[in-house]
């Protein structure tokens, strides 16, 4: 670990449900870190198995490990967002974890040397992209897109590359989150944390190595999604108007937080939002365009704006 970070503080933390058969070695891994000064938070969301800490079988000596059980289930992307809030705001940086992944060792210490604990004066997070291993992992067997556009508000309405088993953040996009979070319901959190944090001016920061072992197994909630399947399967859900759902959820809640976006982020939503809600196809490409929004792929920006024209999304 690099001496000028020595002080520097990490909370990790993990949502859990239902993930006895992988926690610990993914608990292993984080504490096998080249960055030492980490506690974990673990929030267990009302497991039907609860899970104990005298019950793991690894050296939990080797840094504070912390069990919440949760006395109603509340959906991973609130268990992940509460917890944020809940381990505190004495750390210089947050990291969300799944509970079935393996960490590279220099995840963290690459995240805090993105972030420049030198100039954090402003909200910053740090995602990257990630390998997918089988279910054992111990083979890779893909990996996550490489996003070659800047990360910006425009992206974060139609598109969401902040995977939130890599992302580490510093303690004012923490401060600025924990503001919103008595949103009534979030798709996810980590696409939630990249909107608000990019909205209101912070920098997110895409790492294009990869820091995080996904290992694929039944059990994923959500998987790799390039694979045929998984690009069949996005179709689906943009012909069915899943997507459009998404999209209603995630803009109620920052029309809700217009007062934390910038001035230019505000008028890059109410740009969007009315063409959304245009009846005239014209209107509707004309308010699209002057949004600016964008997906990384400029075929999917151009399907969206089809999917527009067909209010689907």
């Amino acid at each position: 670990m690099k001496a000028k970070f020595a002080n520097k503080k990490v909370a990790v933390i993990l949502g859990f449900y239902n993930g006895n058969d992988y926690i610990e070695a993914q608990i292993e891994s984080i504490l096998n870190q080249n960055f030492k000064n980490i506690d974990i938070f673990i929030f267990d969301d009302n497991s039907k198995k609860k899970l104990e800490s005298k019950k793991l079988k690894i050296n939990i000596k080797k840094c504070k490990i912390k069990i919440i059980q949760r006395k109603t289930n509340l959906g991973y992307a609130k268990n992940f967002l509460l917890g944020l809030k809940e381990a505190g705001n004495e750390y210089d940086f947050y990291a969300f974890s799944d509970q079935d992944d393996i960490w590279e060792k220099d995840k963290i210490l690459r995240g805090i040397e993105a972030l420049n604990p030198n100039s954090l004066n402003s909200p910053k997070l740090y995602c990257s992209r990630t390998s997918y291993y089988n279910s054992e992992c111990t083979k890779e067997i893909g990996a996550s897109n490489i996003h070659p556009k800047k990360p910006t508000f425009a992206n974060a309405l139609l598109q969401n590359i902040a995977g939130g088993n890599t992302i580490l953040m510093n303690n004012l996009a923490r401060q600025l989150i924990i503001k919103t979070l008595k949103v009534e319901k979030f798709i996810s959190h980590d696409w939630w944390c990249y909107q608000i944090i990019s909205g209101a001016g912070g920098e997110v920061i895409f790492d294009k190595n990869k820091t995080v072992r996904y290992r694929q197994h039944k059990y994923n909630l959500i998987g790799k999604n390039n694979g045929f399947e998984d690009i069949k399967s996005r179709i689906l859900e943009f012909l069915l108007g899943k997507v459009k759902t998404w999209s209603d959820i995630n803009l109620k809640n920052l029309s809700n937080f217009r007062y934390l976006l910038t001035n230019e982020n505000n008028e890059i939503l109410e740009n969007y939002l009315r063409a959304r809600d245009s009846k005239n196809i014209f209107k509707k490409l004309n308010f699209y365009l002057k949004s600016g929004v964008f997906r990384q792929s400029n075929k999917e920006s151009m399907v969206f704006a089809i999917g527009l024209i067909l209010n689907i999304i």
